[in-house]
């Protein structure tokens, strides 16, 4: 009776010996997780932005291509989807911060010329975001990909003079709606001297209209400050007027934070999602 009583208390013994392993081995799980989500640039929060057509995807790991010896953090602000109406206040809010960014922009009718030649003229960089800024046919095959990006590229050389180099894919190379491999979306880009650009940072503007301007700079600077090198990711649309209203504000929290904000030259570094 007696050994079987032991053998009982041994048996409850080793099963919260078990538990306790158990427990340990989930915790450092996930202390690893929350770790590498901070470190190595994964999103929670992000995915393929449309504004029409929300798609959500997780996003792979960000890679990019920078200094780690810079002395200095840098920013670069980006805007997808202009111009605009509100472009003109955008590019205001700029000029009174001496800050350059980078314009991502789509086709638009010739109403815009100006616009687009004013981002030029203020010394900001026009990039390649697409003609149509319709998945369905950007996606539809490598051709139909080819010649969207022809249309805008010559659009904006015949209106601006400027041989535009910089690329965004609609809902970044980590998106899943393309019905063509991404990887020979990206070596199609590449082979037409173009440099693609993703993010390591955005504001959701696009994914929620509601958000307040405080709650924009915020979910930017959530991952800003994890980077020493930050591209961050909004969107100039008639339809978001608060991601303007937000500029000053995250301007400023950029540089109390050391960063030094730039356009995309050919000195930036690439962030990619692939």
């Amino acid at each position: 009776m007696k050994n079987r009583d032991s053998l009982h208390r041994l048996f409850d013994s080793w099963q919260y010996v078990m538990l306790a392993v158990a427990i340990f081995i989930a915790i450092l799980f996930c202390c690893y997780y929350i770790v590498s989500q901070s470190r190595w640039g994964f999103y929670t929060s992000g995915g393929i932005h449309d504004v029409e057509n929300p798609v959500f995807s997780p996003l792979k790991e960000v890679v990019t291509d920078g200094d780690k010896e810079a002395e200095t953090k840098r920013a670069y602000l980006t805007f997808d989807d202009g111009p605009s109406g509100n472009t003109g206040e955008i590019l205001d809010i700029l000029d009174a911060n001496d800050v350059k960014a980078t314009f991502f922009v789509v086709g638009r009718g010739d109403e815009y010329y100006d616009t687009y030649r004013d981002i030029v003229g203020r010394g900001h960089t026009l990039a390649l975001h697409s003609y149509t800024h319709d998945y369905d046919k950007i996606y539809a095959s490598l051709d139909d990909f080819a010649e969207d990006i022809e249309e805008l590229r010559n659009l904006l050389y015949d209106v601006t003079g400027v041989n535009c180099v910089y690329y965004r894919f609609p809902g970044g190379s980590s998106n899943t709606v393309s019905k063509v491999d991404m990887d020979t979306l990206i070596d199609y880009v590449e082979s037409q001297g173009l440099i693609y650009y993703d993010w390591n940072a955005l504001n959701n503007d696009a994914v929620c209209g509601s958000y307040t301007p405080e709650q924009l700079v915020d979910n930017i600077m959530k991952d800003a400050v994890c980077h020493d090198d930050v591209v961050i990711l909004m969107h100039d649309l008639d339809a978001r007027h608060c991601t303007v209203e937000s500029l000053q504000m995250l301007i400023d929290e950029l540089r109390a934070e050391g960063f030094t904000l730039l356009p995309i030259d050919e000195n930036a570094p690439l962030v990619r999602h692939r």
